[in-house]
């Protein structure tokens, strides 16, 4: 399949215009990985954009103690490394696949130049990162409640 076919398929680029999905073609890189491969791991440097295209993976954070604790679930057409896009820090939380995977990848540097150089297209893939990190959080905090003492 080639890149311009996948990137119609993903849903973080579907307000995009096909010549806006072919400056973003060249950038793409298909992965494959097994059950147990850890794609993004905390304390690391993220070098990448990810964007499952098959599989599922679980997002762990690690306690003080060390013990990790799932935080989140992923799945087909879901966003990885974005905080370390916007903030060019250690990964926050390892991203473990639960079953085998294909993932687009994307480099962060040669993201942000071509973002850089065509503005319009960069505020699209921004307003997308942004719904995506909001939608996370949103979904984090709703199960956070449950965890919390009574008022």
């Amino acid at each position: 399949m080639r890149a311009l076919e996948i990137l119609e398929e993903v849903s973080l680029f579907s307000d995009l215009t096909m010549d806006e999905l072919a400056l973003i073609a060249p950038l793409c890189k298909v992965i494959e990985g097994k059950a147990g491969d850890a794609i993004i791991q905390e304390g690391e440097r993220v070098q990448n954009v990810y964007i499952l295209l098959s599989g599922d993976a679980t997002i762990k954070k690690a306690k003080a103690d060390g013990k990790l604790v799932q935080i989140d679930q992923v799945r087909k057409d879901d966003l990885l490394g974005e905080v370390t896009f916007f903030k060019n820090t250690p990964a926050s939380a390892t991203v473990v696949a639960n079953s085998p995977f294909k993932a687009l990848e994307l480099g962060h540097k040669e993201l942000h130049r071509l973002l850089d150089e065509h503005p319009e297209l960069g505020l699209k893939i921004y307003k997308k990162f942004a719904r995506v990190l909001s939608v996370r959080i949103k979904n984090i905090l709703a199960r956070l409640v449950e965890y919390l003492p009574g008022a």
